[in-house]
């Protein structure tokens, strides 16, 4: 087992290198670059062949990852406003009305999959594998925002109107389920928390981030010498997420709301450049923080006290259930899709982990679930995860009209 700093450092980034090294090589794996993260780092760590134990100095970091992760996933949300709208509306009022139309539909996607994500909890409950249907519920009506995001920047679908509207339904799943998954965590732990104060606090600090950076850009013109001085850009946008990190820590809650909110406002301050800034942004993203974001989640993965019987008796009436909430609820992308690109929504939106591992293992250490139940939850995560991407892209490489 290696347990120097400096060699677990290095294991890590040979897996970051090694990954998409391999996706390249078999191709028609058609895998994400972090799904093979995930996995190698399963292998290497805590629930595999414990070559490699992350240290608490890398869980730092991770944390620090799933924040970046959020953070990039804010900026890809391009509101139109400003100058922005007006152009849109003045060269393709159509395309302007689009979004929020999109908007409308990934809201109605939300509640149709709450709304079969309880009827799929208690079937659960009917079978007696679930101590908490509501906890169940919130689970299955996730969706992986970090795998989601990867998936859609790879087949270059993120920026189309497609991929902003699978952007946008995960996002309100993702963090939907967060406020709801916190709320029913504190009830059996205790308040550590204010959910109305986090909000409160959230809008307030954007409102101000955003207020502030609008008039140093504008009043002391430093928009053309960022973009010229291309280390001013990136740290004034490290500078905002570090921000509401810090606000979200403070705060007691998820860290992922205050890197969606620090992207989000650093999107809006981007204006005409945003492309230049987000360019630079996924570099350092891409190269450093999510490899060790996804590799140390896959080394602290540790499902040795769990029941291998009981979870492979009934993974396949969990995993079945979790595709058929997505793509029973994604009927409500028809409007604006073609059946295929639907099932294409839905297959994608099936993908859930990270949050299902949170959730999963706070619910244990609250009594609220059995060691079972978490290996189920956690086994029909990384189902989803295996299966969903390769799906989706089988059906994105058939059909290339998908916009």
């Amino acid at each position: 087992m290696l347990t120097s700093p400096f060699l677990t450092f290095a294991t890590v980034f040979v897996i970051a290198f090694a990954m998409p090294v391999l996706a390249l090589a078999i191709p028609k794996l058609r895998l994400p670059t972090a799904i093979l993260e995930i996995a190698c780092g399963v292998l290497v760590g805590t629930g595999g062949f414990q070559i490699v134990l992350p240290p608490d100095w890398l869980r730092f970091v991770t944390r620090i990852g799933l924040l970046y992760l959020m953070f990039l996933a804010g900026l890809e949300i391009r509101l139109p406003v400003g100058q922005r709208r007006q152009r849109e509306i003045r060269n393709n009022p159509v395309r302007a009305g689009i979004t929020l139309s999109l908007f409308y539909g990934a809201v109605v996607n939300l509640v149709a999959t709450v709304a079969l994500a309880l009827a799929a909890s208690h079937i659960l409950t009917y079978f007696g594998v679930t101590q908490n249907p509501n906890l169940t519920a919130l689970i299955m009506s996730t969706t992986s925002l970090g795998v989601v995001v990867p998936i859609l920047k790879e087949s270059g679908l993120i920026e189309r109107p497609f991929g902003q509207l699978l952007l946008v339904s995960a996002l309100l799943a993702d963090f939907s389920t967060v406020f709801a998954a916190s709320f029913v965590l504190q009830s059996h732990t205790g308040p550590k928390g204010s959910l109305p104060l986090q909000l409160a606090v959230f809008s307030f600090l954007a409102i101000l981030l955003y207020g502030g950076g609008k008039f140093v850009l504008r009043y002391l013109n430093l928009r053309q010498r960022i973009v010229r001085v291309s280390q001013l850009g990136v740290r004034g946008a490290l500078a905002i997420m570090a921000i509401c990190g810090a606000a979200a820590l403070w705060l007691h809650a998820e860290v992922i709301l205050g890197g969606f909110v620090g992207g989000l406002v650093c999107s809006l301050l981007a204006e005409e450049k945003h492309e230049v800034l987000r360019e630079k942004l996924e570099v350092l993203g891409y190269s450093l923080f999510l490899p060790l974001f996804f590799i140390t989640v896959g080394m602290e993965l540790d499902l040795s006290h769990v029941s291998f019987a009981s979870v492979l008796a009934y993974l396949p009436i969990y995993v079945a259930l979790a595709f058929l909430v997505k793509l029973g609820a994604a009927a409500a992308f028809l409007p604006f899709l073609s059946k295929q690109q639907t099932v294409a929504a839905g297959v994608l939106m099936s993908t859930r982990f990270t949050l299902v591992v949170a959730v999963a293992t706070l619910a244990v250490r609250s009594g609220i679930i059995g060691g079972t139940e978490e290996g189920l939850l956690i086994a029909m995560a990384m189902a989803t995860v295996l299966i969903a991407p390769p799906l989706f892209s089988l059906v994105h490489y058939r059909n290339r009209q998908i916009v």
